[in-house]
């Protein structure tokens, strides 16, 4: 193991540091705090309300939170969530899309978009203002108060499983997106290239003597630091990447906070962050100064991986991508 060594994994590229990443910060779907938006005009309403309708409208579908729900219009798309979000824009759906919560607006597609808030903390006067057609999102968008108004207005709301407990869960959260849009046909097609890439990455790992490692949550504006352990999309995609939970394994269920004595009892190899978090706390140098962490195997050698953050906990089309450049991270020990 090399001593001052920083692993930083962003925009396709492994990268070796002792400083914080520079990829660019955005929203992620953990960001308790994330403060409520305004929505702002769309100049593309007009072009969305022309756009020809799915071929494969009207549809049924079964939701994530066992209801039926009739899709007839697919003309006025808002993704609730931002990992929902990446895939109405992978399946070329951009152009539709008329509103996007705050934990998208990493994405290139949804910066011009007019902003609904935080997908945990949704109003729904703002985005009924919009004159949505079609909502959908995983079940972290709310609150249920929010969601029920939404469907009372009548608007088609399909909620999609957040794929938290397996990456094996992404291809058919991609293909019911795709399917609730009347573009199943792309959606059975971008699933299949993500289960390769998926299949592709965990082929890659090898030996028995897995990396310990810690997912660490880091806001720094809000001062909201915690580890991340069991449940979480964190320790599915660890795990995938063929090493071993600190977390977990340490007896974290879902996200604590961080403390000197749950890093010591966590002793990872390497941390993993999202490169916003690694950004908000000041980079690798400002991570070692959080409660414990400087003292633990991963903070002595600097073995600090960061991942984009919708990359890294999307679970979307990028899984099998962010999966490569762990199962590369992981096994560099």
């Amino acid at each position: 193991m090399k001593h001052g060594l920083a692993v930083l994994l962003a925009a396709g590229t492994l990268a070796l540091a002792g400083c914080g990443s520079t990829a660019e910060p955005q929203a992620r779907a953990a960001q308790e705090t994330a403060p409520q938006a305004a929505p702002s005009a769309d100049p593309s309403a007009a072009q969305s309300q022309a756009a020809p309708q799915a071929q494969g409208l009207p549809v049924t579908v079964q939701a994530a939170d066992g209801t039926s729900v009739e899709v007839k219009d697919a003309s006025r798309i808002i993704p609730l969530t931002g990992d929902v979000a990446e895939i109405v824009f992978a399946l070329g759906l951009a152009d539709k899309v008329v509103g996007v919560d705050l934990s998208a607006m990493g994405l290139p597609e949804a910066r011009q978009k007019p902003q609904i808030g935080y997908q945990r903390s949704l109003a729904a006067e703002g985005i009924l203002s919009l004159k949505p057609t079609v909502l959908v999102g995983t079940e972290e968008a709310g609150p249920p108060a929010v969601i029920d108004q939404l469907k009372g207005a009548g608007v088609p709301v399909v909620t999609v499983p957040s794929g938290a407990t397996s990456v094996d869960d992404v291809p058919g959260k991609i293909e019911l997106v795709a399917k609730a849009l009347g573009v199943a046909d792309k959606g059975v097609e971008l699933a299949a290239r993500t289960k390769t890439e998926i299949d592709a990455a965990k082929a890659k790992v090898t030996g028995t003597d897995r990396a310990r490692v810690a997912f660490l949550y880091l806001r720094g504006q809000s001062k909201t630091y915690q580890l991340g352990g069991a449940g979480t999309r964190a320790d599915a995609m660890i795990a995938a990447a063929g090493a071993e939970d600190a977390g977990t394994a340490a007896g974290v269920k879902g996200y604590k906070p961080i403390t000197a004595e749950a890093m010591v009892k966590a002793a990872p190899d390497q941390i993993l962050v999202m490169s916003m978090g690694l950004e908000s706390v000041g980079g690798v140098d400002g991570l070692l100064k959080l409660p414990g962490v400087a003292e633990t195997p991963a903070g002595k050698n600097k073995r600090i991986v960061s991942l984009d953050d919708l990359e890294l906990l999307g679970m979307g089309p990028r899984t099998g991508q962010a999966l490569d450049k762990l199962v590369t991270a992981f096994q560099q020990r």
